[in-house]
């Protein structure tokens, strides 16, 4: 069940609270190996903000799970439960990717070639475990 609370002015999504979202911020967390003190960091909150957030015992408004959906390079959907998988619109929010993807835009059909078969090259590498 997802239970919003708005704004007065301009009637503004302020707060969301989901019982997916504690679960699933701890969850890309860990998946991610980094701690609640560098989250609360990286998303310029408190690290006392994550911890009672992942505990289910404080609902993050909006822009504070916007920040920590960034973090963690998935969307709030996925946190809140709308979706159940991180998927490609997940990819998307991740910086890395986008930078990524910006950069190879501007490259040379050839050398897009290149890269698409290095990329090719390690994933057959990895899926054979040399």
């Amino acid at each position: 069940m997802v239970v919003y609370k708005l704004k007065r002015r301009g009637h503004k999504l302020k707060q969301i609270k989901n019982e997916y979202i504690y679960i699933r911020i701890k969850e890309e967390r860990l998946r991610l190996g980094i701690n609640q003190a560098q989250l609360a960091r990286k998303a310029v909150i408190t690290p006392a903000a994550v911890s009672q957030i992942e505990k289910g015992l404080r609902t993050p408004s909006i822009p504070v799970l916007k920040k920590i959906a960034n973090v963690l390079g998935v969307s709030m959907d996925y946190l809140s439960g709308a979706t159940s998988k991180p998927e490609l619109n997940d990819l998307l929010q991740d910086k890395k990717i986008h930078e990524f993807y910006k950069g190879f835009q501007s490259l040379r059909s050839d050398d897009k070639k290149t890269i698409l078969k290095n990329i090719e090259f390690l994933q057959e590498k990895y899926k054979t475990g040399n």
